[in-house]
């Protein structure tokens, strides 16, 4: 028995709902405030961490579609902190990452893998005007109202250029730098990352 043009327009309407319910799955934005982004490298043989005091995070992610991930990480390196004044002081500068011509970073990627229980990503980190790829790996888990995703990336600061002159060497200033993240996530009713 055919369907009727009201049956018809019934069920073209249920799909285009399911189907920008989809789209709107999965797309979050992470506050700053409920979350901490930081790194870990080594000075003089010591281990000493900082973190970023702004940054702004716009994902879309689903755990069901993780190929269809997509990240989009801006960071204010001026806003590094280390708990050591003088450290923070040459952070910012010509040699390591020369804030005033280079303000911000940024980490872009899409297509998000499965790894054991957690997830994987092949971006790209700017950094000094330098792009290089850096893998991430992450975990998620769903809360109320929002999400949580945490994880690590490691990456040579030389690959970058930051450490410039007698930081160059690393003796000194080692050349392997962690950086780690644990995200406080919002829905953002937007698939689209912005």
């Amino acid at each position: 028995m055919g369907r009727t043009p009201l049956n018809r327009a019934i069920v073209i309407a249920c799909m285009a709902l399911a189907a920008i319910q989809a789209s709107l799955a999965g797309s979050w934005r992470a506050d700053p405030t409920a979350g901490e982004l930081t790194f870990e490298a080594t000075q003089a043989g010591a281990r000493f961490t900082g973190s970023f005091e702004r940054f702004g995070a716009d994902i879309a992610f689903d755990p069901a579609a993780a190929d269809a991930c997509r990240f989009d990480v801006t960071i204010e390196t001026v806003s590094a902190r280390t708990g050591e004044s003088q450290r923070d002081g040459l952070l910012q500068g010509p040699d390591f990452f020369w804030t005033e011509r280079y303000p911000s970073a940024s980490y872009r990627g899409s297509g998000c893998r499965r790894a054991g229980p957690d997830f994987e990503l092949d971006g790209a980190l700017t950094l000094r005007g330098v792009t290089r790829p850096v893998k991430l790996e992450f975990s998620f888990a769903p809360g109320p109202g929002g999400g949580r995703i945490s994880g690590s990336a490691i990456l040579q600061r030389l690959d970058f250029g930051v450490g410039q002159g007698q930081w160059a060497d690393t003796e000194w200033v080692g050349d392997a730098v962690t950086v780690r993240f644990d995200l406080a996530l919002a829905p953002t009713g937007d698939r689209a990352v912005k």
